[in-house]
């Protein structure tokens, strides 16, 4: 007799149940569900002191990918931590084509990453007791054109014919390009789907105490772009990642020179963004307080830095041995 491992099944009740679901209704129960399992950070900084996540006994680990914030590199990075068939990497859209693919021998896979949103359905459907995550940040103006140079070069893109002939001006307020504004704020707080921020009644002021509060208490660390090393001595404290060696990955292929913006279209990103500066203004100052609450140095982040330097020249000098 041939055993043939139980799969999961989709129940398209439930699923379609969900989706019927105002988006405000879905992000609240996933809340609900973030708050039952979720390892908080104070907790985390607590077993760092005495010995790291240990192989994700017992755990979700989730990846929440922001668009241009470093994540690819960060995907490569997470996924060289664990076992190959622990990790499942899917975006939203692709996840709702194919909800049973997150599982694998009728079990969730422990590590999940992509890009979602706090109303994505994969919150409801947790096996395991506890559930890490993590996302990275960025300063919202780098982002934007960052965003702004990926999709007029990446013509696959479903906005590329929208954004290759647009000014950086135009770009930054035209109805049709996602993650404007506020793409990252909105998308920490489940209303970039159906442009809901724009059906909101909240206040500026309301959605940043939100976002804050949101990053706070529902992800165990974050990162920033901007101290991407910082933030991988971090994991490797908190988590227990043993390689975090890194060379940059998908970066976009041409780069625009943030002293050549204008003045003006500077200050124009700054203010459709407006959420998003005041929620990284809030993330920089929290992480460098946890950095440091971590017993991590400015020393210590020289010295992997000139460490990972030897492991990308090393590494590049053998794909050019390769190749040649």
């Amino acid at each position: 007799m041939i055993f043939k491992p139980k799969q999961y099944k989709i129940d398209q009740d439930k699923f379609n149940h969900w989706y019927s679901l105002p988006i405000n209704k879905r992000n609240d129960l996933n809340n609900q569900a973030i708050d039952e399992i979720l390892l908080p950070w104070r907790i985390m900084l607590r077993r760092a002191k005495k010995h790291p996540l240990p192989g994700l006994a017992g755990f979700h680990l989730i990846f929440f990918h922001i668009p241009k914030t470093g994540g690819t590199t960060l995907d490569y990075l997470t996924a060289k931590n664990y076992r190959i068939d622990y990790v499942y990497q899917v975006n939203a859209p692709a996840f709702d084509k194919h909800v049973a693919g997150v599982y694998k021998n009728n079990h969730m896979f422990r590590v999940m990453m992509g890009h979602y949103e706090l109303n994505d359905y994969f919150y409801q459907l947790f096996d395991r007791k506890k559930m890490a995550q993590f996302t990275m940040l960025r300063d919202p103006v780098g982002r934007v054109i960052s965003y702004y140079d990926y999709l007029r070069t990446s013509p696959n893109h479903p906005k590329y014919d929208i954004a290759k002939d647009l000014t950086l001006k135009e770009f930054v307020t035209h109805p049709e390009i996602d993650e404007m504004p506020n793409g990252q704020a909105f998308r920490i707080l489940g209303l970039l789907k159906k442009d809901a921020w724009k059906k909101t009644k909240k206040t500026d002021e309301q959605l940043i105490e939100e976002a804050k509060q949101q990053l706070q208490n529902r992800f165990t660390l974050f990162g920033l772009t901007e101290m991407y090393d910082e933030f991988l001595l971090m994991a490797q404290r908190g988590l227990g990642w043993n390689d975090i060696f890194y060379q940059r990955m998908n970066s976009s292929k041409i780069k625009t020179d943030k002293s050549t913006i204008p003045t003006d279209v500077i200050e124009l990103i700054k203010k459709q963004n407006a959420v998003d500066m005041a929620l990284y203004g809030f993330a920089k100052e929290l992480f460098i307080e946890r950095f440091e609450a971590m017993g991590l140095t400015s020393d210590m982040v020289k010295s992997f830095k000139a460490n990972n330097k030897v492991h990308s020249d090393l590494l590049s000098s053998q794909i050019n041995s390769t190749l040649t």
